[in-house]
């Protein structure tokens, strides 16, 4: 197999800058789980390499989430649970005072597990609202100053989540619209765009696949890609991957064979990621990892695999992928903490590095700024490297001491971590 699996101390000969070389300059915001970009990479930032105890705040949050935090104009917002109540919460950047909060009406607390909640999704911001999403329905606009602009319960509107764990997925902006993906296995799937400055349903597009099992439910979120000329909504669940038209929901293309035996426990919750046209996506319960082209019509299951690989997915964890290359952390089972570093056009393994093993898993996806690559385990270990063309090096750790499900933000050569417990800041 055409691969380098190097000890922790490889000499780091090409960094993954020169991989992701050329896009244009980013102010220092994060507007969405996925960063700036909404692939995991901000190749022209820079974040820091090392971490101490002694630069960093810590400020307590009111409940428990799993929603990673979105950063606008050095606020960091995060959602919630307070006195039973869906919230959101700014905080400063520099000192994590608060800022304000806004209760927006009872939350649906999270099913009886170790890392559901309430609110799994995570907000987005366009600068000018922030929009949060919660397992109760409620969709809510707010001004950047904690002021509601809008608010509505997708279940008051006849959409009703059956879905069998908590809902996971989070909002995107496509088409110049507020989109929300809802695909479960017992009730009605479908892709819902909304009005970004009143909230009225401006389209809505069923997404109906024949499933069995708790396959039809899925946790992932959209990407937004430009296919064939068209800003298209690329959407993973219920054992397919489809496009759909930005501007009207209309699905474009769909692309089946992921699950054809048919194994009745592949729900998803990794999403996919994309690059160049091709979408990398993790399915099979982190077992198996597929290349998919990107666009056509109707059913383009015989065109559009490019390659599979099995071994090296992820069941949790979203790749970070960017100019014809995508960074795999492979989250549970025997090769948990494994690395894959891989052309996302042919499915060739560039290399392959392991983390110091750990009983431990990962939920959050990997983030990389510049050529620095940013990982936190579930018990709370920060993981900083260098990425080169051999494998990975300069490799530091850090115990936050608490859970971490989110996933990490970096800004202002920052790192933002929302643990079980606590909003923290490392720098």
């Amino acid at each position: 197999m055409p691969c380098s699996s190097r000890g922790m101390n490889v000499r780091v000969v090409l960094l993954l800058g020169m991989f992701w070389a050329g896009a244009g300059a980013w102010a220092e915001n994060w507007p969405s789980w996925r960063g700036p970009h909404g692939n995991g990479v901000v190749p022209d930032r820079k974040g820091p390499t090392s971490f101490s105890g002694q630069r960093m705040w810590k400020t307590r949050l009111d409940g428990r989430a799993c929603s990673t935090p979105v950063v606008w104009d050095a606020k960091v917002f995060v959602t919630g649970l307070t006195g039973g109540n869906d919230a959101v919460q700014a905080f400063d950047l520099k000192s994590g005072k608060e800022l304000w909060r806004q209760e927006l009406g009872p939350a649906r607390l999270g099913r009886t597990q170790r890392i559901g909640s309430s609110a799994n999704s995570s907000p987005l911001t366009d600068g000018k609202f922030l929009y949060a999403y919660f397992k109760s329905g409620t969709v809510a606009a707010m001004t950047l100053q904690g002021e509601v602009a809008w608010k509505i319960k997708l279940d008051e509107v006849g959409f009703p989540d059956k879905i069998m764990w908590d809902r996971g997925t989070s909002p995107i902006f496509a088409g110049g619209r507020l989109v929300i993906a809802v695909m479960q296995q017992a009730g009605k799937s479908f892709l819902i765009g909304l009005n970004k400055e009143t909230g009225r349903k401006e389209w809505l597009s069923e997404r109906a696949f024949r499933t069995v099992g708790e396959n039809g439910d899925s946790y992932s979120s959209p990407l937004v890609a430009t296919v064939d000329g068209v800003e298209t909504i690329v959407t993973w669940g219920g054992d397919h991957l489809t496009g759909h038209d930005a501007a009207s929901g209309k699905q474009i293309w769909y692309c089946g064979g992921f699950n054809p035996r048919p194994h009745p426990v592949w729900r998803t919750i990794a999403s996919p990621a994309q690059t160049d046209g091709v979408a990398i996506v993790p399915y099979g319960r982190e077992e198996h990892i597929a290349g998919i082209r990107l666009g056509g019509e109707g059913d383009v299951t015989k065109t559009a695999w490019l390659w599979k690989g099995k071994g090296w997915g992820s069941d949790t964890a979203t790749p970070a992928a960017f100019r014809k290359r995508a960074l795999m952390l492979t989250d549970t089972g025997k090769e948990r903490g494994m690395l894959t570093f891989v052309d996302i056009m042919s499915g060739k393994k560039i290399w392959q590095e392991k983390l110091p093993r750990s009983v431990h898993t990962f939920c959050a996806s990997p983030v990389v700024t510049g050529d620095q690559l940013y990982l936190v385990r579930r018990d709370g270990t920060v993981f900083t490297a260098r990425l080169g063309k051999e494998g990975i090096g300069g490799l530091q750790q850090f115990s936050l001491e608490e859970g971490v499900i989110a996933t990490p933000v970096v800004v202002e050569s920052r790192v933002i971590v929302r643990g079980d417990r606590h909003l923290m800041c490392l720098w």
